[in-house]
């Protein structure tokens, strides 16, 4: 009888397939509940997301949900999904100015799959009056940037300069999320120095966007893949800069085969470290 039972219990354990496990920095597995608690000490918090991953978009969702429950009132969004310049839209659309999602497609750029991975929490939002901010260099200008490099910047009037961090915005080349853009852009036959050019006028104008609208008190849940804020690099260097006093928790999505066995590589790239079968269903 013990034997059947010892081996029920291994057949059991053997079957169990969760969707996710959440694992700390020191590579502890976390529960849903213990994450929460270290979610809303920060000040910003950036949900590093892999833009195709149907669990990233529930957390955040699901996050953005609780934190709101637990402090009414205190719930700032951001995206790094929706544009500068496209916010007096969004923010109409938040109002019921804008009455369908095609007609806020007719006025601002939306990504493919927006609707399906981003439109929930935008709807959750605009029902509980919480305020959702663009946080995205316009793509037009960040392409410019991207092929022209830094003289596109110079010749700027002043009516885009206001979509993007101000310049000159700091260079922060030395990071290694930066550095190894030096790879990828050999391997597309492109400019490494435009290319990092390119991703830090995003990073950069995220966190511009993002120390402008936050205040204390307030909790800001930002959007983003994760490249832009992992090992807290990208936004949340460009956000210490500009705002130093700030409390940053950054969260990332792994895949992997297992993620009972997960070992995150040392150091962590985050606090918090969503681990999600590598066979998951993708959203696009």
């Amino acid at each position: 009888m013990r034997i059947f039972l010892f081996l029920a219990m291994g057949l059991s354990l053997a079957q169990d397939k969760p969707a996710y496990l959440l694992y700390s920095a020191k590579g502890k597995k976390l529960s849903y509940k213990a994450a929460l608690e270290q979610i809303q000490k920060a000040d910003v918090i950036f949900f590093g997301e892999l833009h195709n991953n149907p669990i990233a978009h529930w957390l955040t969702y699901e996050i953005a949900k609780d934190l709101h429950q637990r402090a009414p009132g205190k719930l700032l969004i951001g995206m790094e999904m929706l544009e500068t310049d496209g916010q007096e839209a969004v923010s109409a659309y938040l109002k019921g100015e804008v009455a369908s999602w095609e007609q806020l497609k007719d006025r601002i750029r939306l990504w493919p799959n927006f609707e399906t991975d981003y439109a929930p929490l935008i709807e959750w939002a605009k029902n509980q009056k919480v305020p959702v901010y663009a946080t995205n260099a316009p793509a037009l200008m960040v392409r410019q940037l991207a092929k022209e490099g830094l003289q596109a910047a110079e010749n700027w009037d002043s009516e885009k300069r206001k979509w993007i961090a101000p310049l000159p915005f700091p260079r922060l080349d030395t990071l290694p999320s930066y550095r190894r853009m030096e790879e990828m852009a050999h391997g597309h036959g492109i400019s490494a120095e435009r290319l990092r050019l390119a991703q830090m006028l995003r990073d950069a104008t995220m966190a511009h966007f993002i120390a402008q609208a936050w205040k204390p008190g307030k909790i800001f849940l930002h959007v983003n893949g994760r490249y832009h804020s992992d090992y807290k690099e990208g936004i949340a260097a460009y956000l210490r800069l500009y705002r130093p006093e700030v409390r940053i928790v950054v969260i990332t999505t792994e895949e992997t085969p297992n993620p009972t066995t997960y070992r995150h590589p040392d150091p962590a790239p985050a606090d918090i470290i969503v681990v999600v079968p590598e066979t998951m269903t993708k959203t696009h």
